[in-house]
């Protein structure tokens, strides 16, 4: 072979080479979709004082809301905290104080308020955004849920 095909050839080959690692790149692992995320019903009533010989006093059930509907993903998708928004006397800083103390916490699509973290809490409505995730995917769901916390049941 002469030096003019040999030079042909690594240039073919290095543009070769080239192009291959241009058409590499990272795919997205899986899928995530909210658009049509939804709580249903969308609000929960909290109680500061309830009934003390209720199931829910007995046992320190937390207020749960029921399961999120219409996310679908690839698993594991995770849910978690985003911020609050407050109205009717509610306090933002109470409730993220007791976000960070475990009292709301958002598992398997669920939202959950412990009776301790309801006890400080002053009247008000609580209104949610929360994000989910999986691998290479994420969501933030504005004003998703509320909780309507008061004194007593009405």
């Amino acid at each position: 072979m002469n030096n003019k095909n040999t030079k042909i050839s690594i240039f073919v080959a290095l543009l070769t080479l080239a192009l291959t690692l241009m058409g590499c790149h990272r795919m997205d692992v899986g899928y995530l979709k909210t658009a049509d995320a939804s709580f249903s019903p969308d609000t929960v009533y909290v109680y500061r004082s309830i009934d003390p010989t209720s199931e829910r006093a007995l046992n320190g059930s937390p207020w749960t809301s029921t399961r999120i509907q219409g996310v679908s993903g690839t698993a594991p998708i995770n849910y978690s905290y985003v911020s609050v928004k407050v109205s009717d006397g509610g306090n933002a800083e109470a409730f993220n104080a007791i976000v960070r103390d475990g009292l709301v916490t958002i598992q398997g699509g669920l939202i959950q308020l412990f009776q301790k973290g309801a006890a400080r809490l002053p009247d008000g409505k609580y209104t949610l955004t929360i994000r989910v995730s999986n691998e290479d995917h994420e969501a933030t769901l504005q004003d998703i849920f509320t909780f309507v916390v008061a004194e007593k049941e009405f």
